[in-house]
């Protein structure tokens, strides 16, 4: 037994916990290590360690069995039994298999697909039969329905064009028995960044934990939650529909980041990863007074309902993104900092934290992605760089009207991969760099400032970002379709435009609906199949209708196969 203070680690990054059915050890799934932890909880001591060889992205436990997710090329089912501590299964899974979920007979197992937008549903018998279900966009996380019929999905972003009045991203609902999508249920105007569900103890709830953008007005002020809010969204389990969204800020003080939920008895205790707390709510209350609002629309404004009803508790660590009960404690690991918190709900004189990565060394990179999703660099913390960067630096797939270039002309948000390489940045090139417009965004739309040395490090973090490979790619190459569509665009006008490492040439062109004398900068085409929708004000949600009505350098003479190839070709970037 080798006690976890000794040991040194590289940052741990969990993104999960299990619990053994006598609740003597905590399972850790650690993205960044690559590793599974086993802790004694008793001392929290280590009594065991698993590492692979790429990110570990959840863990559940069943008959003395592991089954743990693991993903980047490819997502892969990796199963371990725990009395040899062998893996004695792999199997291959989708892009970005993520969240694993055990049915309420433990005879399927339920993962999350997040960049192939399905679920895989895995029969845990000799065959291991897997079926995929289709949902919208990117599933996150899961739960299952008290009665076992239903699999409740959150889709991460939006699924839509963003030019219109309502852009949401929504929750559908799987039939378990018939592995089939039944319904989508869309959620308050602006919601995104779906990072948890849980149905409640009673079983009449979905309680959904995402990001909540005011889209529909400029970014020109920061008070009472204007550009963006956190919200515990609520779906009627029986009647499968939308009730409410219920804010989790302050009037002068946000809960941006918040992201995960968890119940036990009254409890119900929710994780604040940009402002380092956590909320514990009492449920009861909370669904009288849900009740007992006629107008429920209203509440997704509301920064007073929690008041009276939930404590707000600091916790010790940076980036609470994780939260778990066992037995009346609640666990919560922070992710840049790798502390796990033990917290008495009932008495904080007897919460304690515990340094279990004690040693390790924070790089620049490291500590720019820790700036870059901290709200304590905003002000009144209502969001961090992630409020619009969610997932990795990458989009919220919303417009935002940015004052940098004018008001009332919204643009929608970039992903910041390889923003540092790209030159100049927004899509109208009003920053000549992306230097400039990292320390641009501290100031004006978060309103706050940032010393150069850490500037300089969310530089770093933002460099060090790497594409995910996609999804249609057809065991790591290009299909025969999208080889033809290579053949066309090397042979087409875009290469002109989209040419080089990061198929970009950095310039300004006038092409499409112009909006300055300069036209729009050359945005690379990297990752280009996650970045939905297209387009400088989002007016396209797929790259067929961008392509086709607004003629971005495609003539009228090529033919709809020729096109489906090209798509084809650019979604494998």
């Amino acid at each position: 037994m080798t006690n976890f203070e000794k040991k040194s680690l590289p940052p741990l990054s969990t993104v999960q916990i299990a619990l053994s059915d006598d609740s003597k050890l905590a399972y850790f799934a650690n993205k960044t290590s690559q590793s599974v932890i086993a802790y004694n909880i008793s001392d929290w001591s280590i009594e065991k360690e698993w590492n692979f060889d790429m990110p570990v992205t959840g863990i559940c436990l069943n008959d003395n069995k592991a089954y743990i997710t693991t993903s980047y090329e490819m997502g892969w089912l990796q199963i371990i039994d725990l009395r040899s501590g062998e893996i004695i299964n792999k199997i291959k899974l989708g892009v970005g298999a993520k969240a694993p979920l055990l049915s309420s007979d433990g005879n399927k197992l339920f993962v999350c697909n997040q960049f192939e937008n399905n679920i895989s549903i895995i029969r845990l018998d000799e065959n291991m039969k897997e079926t995929k279900v289709s949902v919208i966009r990117e599933p996150f996380s899961s739960d299952i329905s008290k009665d076992g019929k239903y699999l409740f999905v959150t889709n991460f972003l939006p699924a839509t064009r963003a030019d219109i009045d309502t852009v949401t991203a929504s929750v559908s609902i799987i039939d378990i028995d018939k592995s089939e999508k039944i319904k989508d249920i869309s959620l308050s105007n602006g919601s995104n960044a779906l990072r948890s569900i849980k149905i409640t103890p009673d079983g009449k709830y979905a309680m959904i934990i995402h990001n909540l953008g005011r889209h529909q007005v400029p970014t020109s002020q920061l008070e009472q939650g204007w550009m963006n809010t956190s919200a515990v969204s609520i779906i009627d389990v029986d009647k499968q529909s939308f009730v409410a969204s219920i804010l989790l800020d302050e009037p002068e003080y946000g809960a941006a980041g918040s992201w995960s939920v968890d119940f036990k008895d009254n409890i119900m205790a929710v994780s604040h990863s940009g402002t380092h707390d956590i909320s514990l709510i009492n449920y009861q209350e909370f669904i009288d007074k849900l009740n007992n609002t006629p107008d429920k629309e209203t509440l997704s404004y509301d920064l007073t309902f929690l008041n009276d009803i939930r404590e707000r508790r600091k916790i010790s660590g940076n980036g609470p993104r994780l939260l778990t009960f066992n037995k009346g404690k609640i666990l919560v690991p922070t992710y840049f900092s790798d502390t796990l918190n033990i917290i008495d709900p009932l008495d904080k004189h007897n919460d304690y934290s515990l340094a279990i990565n004690k040693g390790w060394k924070e790089s620049d990179a490291r500590m720019g992605e820790r700036y870059f999703n901290d709200a304590q660099y905003c002000f009144q913390a209502w969001q961090s760089c992630n409020g619009c960067h969610p997932g990795d630096a990458r989009t919220d797939g919303m417009n935002w009207d940015l004052l940098n270039d004018g008001i009332g002309n919204p643009k929608n948000v970039k992903s910041l991969l390889y923003a540092h390489a790209t030159p100049p940045s927004m899509i109208s090139g009003i920053r000549s760099d992306a230097e400039t417009a990292v320390r641009a965004g501290f100031q004006h739309i978060q309103f706050s400032t940032i010393d150069e040395n850490q500037a300089k490090a969310v530089d770093a973090y933002l460099k060090s970002l790497k594409p995910q490979p996609s999804p249609f790619l057809v065991d790591g190459k290009l299909s025969e379709s999208a080889l033809k569509g290579k053949q066309i665009f090397e042979n087409s006008s875009c290469r002109h435009c989209h040419s080089g490492e990061y198929f970009t040439d950095n310039k300004m062109h006038k092409i499409g609906r112009i909006e300055f004398e300069e036209g729009w900068n050359t945005p690379t085409l990297k990752e280009v199949w996650r970045t939905a929708p297209y387009g400088h004000d989002g007016k396209s949600y797929t790259l067929k209708e961008f392509l086709k009505n607004e003629k971005h350098g495609i003539g009228d003479n090529m033919t709809d196969e020729d096109l489906e190839c090209l798509i084809n070709y650019v979604l494998t970037l």
